[in-house]
């Protein structure tokens, strides 16, 4: 065959090839090859066509023989370095496109697919630069512009990220993986209503995108719009019915709707579904059972997670919590060396957290204070690592929200809000008595107890996060008009009226104690119930426990007392300005030593008549999503008074801050 028709042969394939007629290709190449063996073009083709139809280690040993050929040639080297990295030889691949590069330093997509291996190898600051430079190259590279999101994503640059995705946007405006991926840096920035949109111009794009889907739901769960949030989970679980973490995180959603059959199905098939160590859905799902009463089915439920992973701190954490313990207990030698094994060489602070707090209770249960105040001090410092707090600014807060509401704010504001009496709200420092008296008063016939709502906070949130330079709460309030008073007491209302059709509804948030006045203003016939219970026991509960939320207040003694100082004095404003027929103080010392006195004083302070049924508290079955869900199930003992004074020479600092105001 003479050259030009080699040529032409040559030719004739590459055109095959670039119409995706491979089987055609492949056999001209092959053509070529027979009449020269030493022909690279068509030994590296060939190669690029077995990686394309997912013959990794095929096309690598016929790239290499091309490369053998020719070394210097550039292409060949990006193909190699693509079926190393399909091959899963991340490291190799790295190689062939850094030789790719040296070939051809403009060579912008062997920068963008270096960059690809970058990602997957750790390397994400190097992974940057490397899409950083394919993109000074070629700015209308797409893919490279979304991998750098992806990267500045992984690195928390979150706001860079955004732009990189807007950048790949306006290139491609629809690029459905490029707004999914806006969605998730926007989701990162708090930024949720914007992540909401992002995510759906992903699914207007692209409606068989489930990984949108799955991240719309995760979004709209933290919106609390909870309903939305089931349906976007279905959505994604039909387009991809192998995840676990959507069942996952349906349940979790459906468990917050109170739907607890249906979440128990969904962490169900998680588990079923779930990659080995993988105890996440069981986990929940023990937690759910012991929220609603069923202590044994729950135990089963976690030594069956401690079985799937048994180096889950939140299984261990739980199961302390299930359980009373005595001296020489198992449990405690094998989380002291799980606890050992994570800090000789585990960097994982949220388990180590977990297991401290978990071996604090357990020494607790035996009596032994200093063992147990040396784990719970090593959980609060680690924890009180993972986050920013200023306790004076907290404080300050707290100081600024009393001078709000002086005497001409709710004279602007009378009879603005909607007259419904069915809110009753519980308020107070947490592990303060909130859960008991809300489950003396779900016990009635006429109550329905909804547990912590974040309606509230969210309402308010929403005040300023439409402006982003609106001033926040309480000098928010300076902006409200009678129609914003209003509307909050009426979109509220119309939330919570949806969870129940009894007469009373009681929202158990501990921390709308901030709100107090602005509940009167929206709600005036709503009752607030403030639950007191004496400050060191209060204190010290919070330090003894790893909360889940924002309550960032509770992991430094020093701290704890200076957000207590300002709780005190804000709860007396309160007692000062607001109605003694809409404020009630409760306090948790009271309630022990006369349980009936105090029900009936609380019923009749709801404006209900007495039942019964309030006596019997711990039968209630309801379900009981707080650090007290065990307590609550068991009548009530004098044990938990006074419980702080065997740490009482490890809480020198709690105790000056308490005593700066006499507190104690």
């Amino acid at each position: 065959m003479a050259s030009t028709n080699l040529a032409g042969v040559f030719q004739e394939a590459v055109q095959h090839h670039q119409a995706g007629r491979l089987s055609d290709a492949e056999r001209l190449y092959r053509q070529v090859l027979a009449i020269d063996s030493r022909h690279a073009d068509s030994l590296n083709l060939l190669g690029v066509i077995a990686h394309q139809v997912g013959r990794h280690e095929v096309a690598i040993d016929l790239i290499r023989k091309a490369i053998a050929i020719d070394g210097s040639a550039a292409p060949y080297q990006f193909g190699l370095g693509n079926a190393l990295r399909a091959a899963g030889r991340p490291d190799e691949a790295l190689g062939a496109f850094a030789a790719a590069i040296r070939h051809r330093p403009d060579f912008a997509q062997a920068h963008s697919n270096l960059g690809t291996v970058l990602v997957e190898l750790g390397r994400l600051d190097d992974a940057v630069g490397a899409f950083a430079t394919a993109i000074r190259i070629d700015p209308t590279m797409v893919l490279a512009q979304a991998n750098l999101g992806n990267a500045l994503y992984q690195l928390a640059r979150f706001d860079e990220a955004v732009a990189a995705c807007d950048a790949a946007i306006r290139i491609k405006p629809d690029f459905a993986e490029a707004h999914n991926n806006r969605g998730n840096a926007l989701y990162a920035l708090g930024r949720f209503d914007d992540a909401v949109a992002a995510y759906h111009a992903a699914i207007r794009l692209k409606p068989n995108l489930g990984e949108a889907h799955y991240n719309l739901g995760n979004t709209l769960r933290s919106l609390g719009r909870l309903d939305d949030a089931v349906a976007a989970y279905n959505v994604a679980a039909r387009m991809n019915p192998g995840s676990a973490e959507t069942h996952y995180n349906l349940g979790n959603a459906l468990r917050d709707l109170g739907r607890y059959d249906e979440a128990l199905a969904a962490f169900d098939r998680a588990a079923n579904l779930a990659k080995p160590r993988y105890d996440a859905p069981l986990v929940n799902k023990a937690n759910l059972l012991a929220e609603m009463g069923q202590a044994a089915d729950s135990v089963n439920t976690v030594n069956r997670a401690l079985a799937v992973n048994p180096r889950s701190a939140n299984a261990w954490h739980l199961r302390c919590r299930l359980k009373i313990f005595a001296p020489g207990d198992p449990d405690i030698a094998a989380m002291e060396k799980l606890l050992s094994a994570m800090e000789d060489g585990g960097p994982n602070v949220a388990e180590r957290t977990l297991l401290h707090f978990a071996l604090g209770k357990a020494w607790m249960d035996i009596g032994d204070a200093d063992r147990a105040f040396a784990h719970l001090e090593k959980g609060n410092r680690l924890k009180r690592a993972t986050f920013t707090f200023d306790a004076k600014a907290e404080a300050d807060t707290m100081s600024a929200t009393a001078e709000y509401f002086a005497e001409d704010l709710p004279k602007r504001f009378a009879g603005a809000g909607d007259p419904s009496a069915v809110p009753i709200f519980i308020i107070g420092m947490p592990r303060s008595g909130t859960t008991l008296v809300e489950q003396i008063l779900a016990s009635h016939s006429a109550i329905h107890g909804a547990g912590e709502l974040a309606v509230l906070p969210r309402l308010i949130a929403g005040l300023s996060e439409a402006d982003r330079q609106a001033p926040r709460y309480p000098q928010v309030l300076s902006t409200l008009t009678q129609d914003d008073i209003a509307t909050l007491g009426r979109v509220y209302l119309a939330r919570v009226t949806t969870l129940s059709s009894r007469r009373r509804i009681v929202d158990k948030m501990p921390i709308n104690f901030h709100y107090a006045g602005l509940i009167h203003l929206m709600l005036p016939n709503a009752r607030i119930i403030h639950c007191r219970r004496d400050p060191m026991d209060t204190c010290w509960s919070c330090y003894a426990n790893d909360f889940v939320g924002d309550l960032n207040f509770a992991y430094d003694l020093t701290e704890l007392g200076l957000y207590y100082q300002g709780y005190e004095r804000l709860m007396a404003h309160w007692r000062r300005v607001l109605p003694p027929d809409r404020f009630l103080d409760v306090a948790y010392e009271s309630v022990v030593d006369d349980m009936e006195a105090q029900a009936r004083r609380l019923i009749a302070f709801c404006g209900l008549e007495w039942e019964e049924s309030c006596l019997d508290f711990h039968l209630n079955r309801r379900h009981v999503g707080t650090a007290s869900t065990l307590q609550v199930r068991t009548p009530l003992f004098r044990d938990s008074i006074g419980r702080w004074k065997p740490f009482a020479r490890h809480l020198g600092p709690l105790l000056d801050a308490l005593d700066a105001r006499g507190n104690r």
